[in-house]
């Protein structure tokens, strides 16, 4: 994730000393240091041949071919992190949220591998030991250890520096340069900088969740990560002020290039805005009229500069995949997604921190000891959601005719907590059911393309079907989350908290001529506490 520059003082002297040897780091990139000499191939010749030429080398051990293959099923296994070295972001330290020690006391990631799925939840954590041993200095490619990437330099595992030198070609016979803000930040720097923004943002530590990855949870710390801009946009910024992380790189000539050409080269945008926060199909336009916090498909708010290299017939592969997926449509994947093959759900959910309470999950095995205490989904110590032994069940069904003439039905729900449930979550203002509409193609609000929520093993869900039942049974289906998470979390299908208690639901379905219904709580397919009403 990005650095925000000088949002403390330390970070304003970091941030000063990178800039100091910038001119000189930009004149270097793009010149062949490591990798074979290359002629600065066109946009149009490398189009062409996406795959063509030498792919990178690949790694010693386990991680031996993962760059040039599809993805593969990630299997995830815990190794015990022996000493946590970020006291900043766990209880007792400078700020009111805090990470629960279990969720500080695994590591699900191996970050050898060239697809390791980092992200930010409990599953996504690498050791904060963890750094690549084949480091090279990006401006002249010579070795270098963690520590000496740590201050002036900016570093990359050997094959990503190759790759980044090729795609530096590339763009300057477009007639663009290359400009490497940030790379490889070890578990150390990572914990320091987001503390620093921590400290320095309006709302504090919530919201630099949002821009910041914690320690262990950050791509730049795999090494095959950065942060990158063009020299043109770089110098814009130092003459105003407002430094590389300003809005409108996405847009720039260099940001639309990086988003056509990177993937040809080895390196994939980790951090799209999602497709129904784009201004009329822009891919680098949000939405005004719609707030939009993260994308929940990746856990982070867009960065149009920050590039991960999984390997050249990686990216083509990943590329095939996202041009199948349906660019521009609720179902458009993301390197998230991509990585999750043979996972459920479109993404894991952040850790509980005590910012997306009702939305996060904990290997904490008690809720004194997560900061959302029950607004929090379990997890076992290898990962998997936890169910709690008593089962929801519905207390009382009313229904009503509302003034369109649409069908409401207000429910309450005895929920224990750390129920898992899963989208559609309707709330006040929406979404409703419309004429034709099912959870499988539900808006999430107006004007917004049609999501699919098809079922995820062990969610529950209440649901209602008209009697007699039609082809799609079960077709009006809500989750047993708060409303207050339909904003962001009906943009993904994924497993969330229920609210605990004895909670409160209310469906609106426009439906001509419905005149009895069935209500009941599904899960995996199976109905429970099946009830039938007559609609007044």
């Amino acid at each position: 994730m990005s650095i925000r520059p000088c949002v403390a003082t330390a970070l304003a002297l970091f941030c000063a000393c990178r800039h100091t040897t910038q001119s000189g780091h930009d004149a270097a990139l793009g010149a062949s240091v490591t990798a074979p000499s290359s002629t600065s191939a066109s946009r149009t010749a490398t189009a062409s041949t996406p795959a063509s030429g030498p792919a990178p080398a690949t790694p010693s051990g386990a991680a031996t071919g993962a760059a040039v293959t599809t993805a593969a099923p990630r299997i995830r296994v815990s190794t015990p992190v022996s000493r946590y070295t970020c006291p900043s972001v766990v209880r007792g330290g400078v700020f009111r949220s805090f990470l629960a020690s279990a969720d500080t006391s695994a590591a699900f990631v191996d970050g050898d591998d060239w697809l390791a799925l980092v992200n930010r939840s409990p599953l996504g954590a690498l050791p904060p030991e963890y750094a690549p041993t084949d480091l090279v200095d990006v401006r002249d490619g010579s070795s270098r250890n963690p520590g000496e990437c740590e201050g002036q330099r900016e570093c990359l595992r050997r094959d990503a520096a190759m790759a980044l030198h090729r795609m530096f070609d590339a763009m300057r016979a477009d007639g663009l340069k290359g400009h490497v803000q940030s790379a490889f930040r070890g578990f150390g720097t990572q914990c320091w900088l987001f503390a620093a923004m921590a400290q320095q943002a309006r709302r504090g530590f919530c919201e630099a969740t949002e821009q910041s990855a914690l320690p262990g949870h950050s791509q730049h710390q795999l090494g095959t990560t950065l942060d990158m801009f063009t020299k043109e946009w770089a110098d814009q910024g130092a003459r105003t002020g407002e430094g590389v992380f300003r809005n409108g790189f996405g847009c720039s000539r260099g940001g639309q290039w990086v988003d056509d050409n990177a993937w040809r080269f080895g390196f994939v945008v980790s951090y799209p805005i999602h497709p129904d926060d784009r201004q009329d199909g822009s891919r680098c336009v949000a939405r005004s009229d719609h707030p939009a916090a993260i994308n929940p498909k990746t856990g982070y708010k867009n960065e149009p500069w920050h590039l991960r290299f999984i390997g050249v017939d990686a990216a083509a592969r990943f590329h095939s995949a996202w041009e199948a997926s349906g660019p521009g449509t609720p179902d458009e994947i993301t390197l998230e997604q991509w990585l999750r093959a043979g996972l459920a759900g479109d993404a894991d959910l952040p850790v509980c921190d005590g910012c997306q309470c009702g939305a996060c999950a904990t290997l904490a095995a008690e809720e004194s000891r997560t900061p959302c205490g029950k607004a929090a989904l379990w997890l076992d110590t290898d990962g998997n959601v936890v169910s709690p032994t008593e089962q929801p069940h519905l207390i009382d069904v009313r229904t009503s005719l509302a003034s369109d003439d649409s069908v409401v039905l207000e429910m309450v729900v005895h929920i224990p907590a750390h129920t898992p449930t899963q989208p559609p979550i309707l709330a006040a203002a929406g979404p409703f059911y419309t004429p034709g509409s099912t959870f499988l193609a539900l808006s999430a609000y107006p004007a917004a393309p049609a999501h699919r929520y098809p079922d995820l093993s062990g969610a529950w869900r209440v649901a209602v079907e008209p009697i007699p039942p039609e082809s799609t049974r079960w077709p009006w289906r809500a989750s047993l989350a708060s409303g207050d998470l339909a904003i962001t979390w009906n943009h993904a299908n994924v497993v969330l908290p229920a609210k605990a208690g004895d909670v409160a639901l209310r469906m609106r379905i426009s439906a001509p001529r419905l005149q009895r219904v069935r209500v009941a709580l599904l899960r995996d397919g199976e109905e429970h506490d099946v009830r039938e009403e007559t609609i007044p």
